[in-house]
């Protein structure tokens, strides 16, 4: 997911995920060129996105991989051009979109929500929902209230090779979005149709 910079886009409407009477949504996390299993499911994306009244949003997969990868402190941005069909380009300048949404379940939902349920009633009961991570860090005390209280700016932007501030604010999203999902589905008997799959990074590297 990418957050656009200086510039508007309109939502590219899709055909609704819907099997027999489920309402079935797969969100996937960024993580960019890290994840071969979502850069396979952007190229089949590629081929059943309705952008034909849209050109300009149809971007190379290498763009969207490098855009979606572009986290502030760690990549720089990305800029690319793609022309509208009307003779002109229309230039984008992106950045990983985890600075909204690091976990995109939530607009995923809201999404898909709009589009089938438009100004009726939601039945949640209806969703079967899965949201991969691309892996958290494993969990380490690495700070303590007292360390933290002797930092500055620079301190909380940049210590130990660390980003304290940008880590706690990223993982805090994803965390939040994870809990209040969970919460919507369980008021509504139907906490199993929604599953979360976060795993340490460390187990991932073994």
């Amino acid at each position: 997911m990418e957050r656009v910079l200086g510039s508007t886009s309109s939502v590219v409407k899709i055909q609704p995920p819907t099997y027999a009477n489920w309402v079935t949504v797969l969100s996937i996390d960024g993580g960019g060129i890290r994840g071969i299993i979502p850069a396979t499911i952007l190229a089949h994306l590629e081929t059943q996105l309705q952008v034909k009244k849209s050109p300009e949003l149809d971007a190379q997969l290498y763009d969207i991989c490098i855009s979606t990868s572009a986290a502030p402190t760690y990549l720089p941005p990305h800029q690319f051009n793609n022309p509208n069909g009307e003779g002109k380009i229309q230039e984008f300048n992106l950045i990983d979109g985890g600075v909204a949404a690091n976990n995109p379940a939530l607009v995923a939902i809201s999404e898909v929500t709009k589009q089938i349920f438009g100004e009726n009633p939601v039945d949640y009961r209806r969703f079967l929902v899965i949201s991969l991570g691309t892996g958290s860090p494993k969990v380490e005390e690495k700070y303590s209230a007292k360390m933290a209280a002797k930092w500055g700016v620079l301190g909380w932007l940049l210590h130990g090779g660390s980003t304290p501030l940008v880590d706690v604010f990223t993982q805090a999203s994803a965390d939040m979005v994870d809990f209040h999902i969970s919460v919507i589905f369980q008021g509504h008997q139907s906490g199993d149709n929604y599953l979360r799959i976060q795993v340490s990074r460390s187990f991932v590297s073994d």
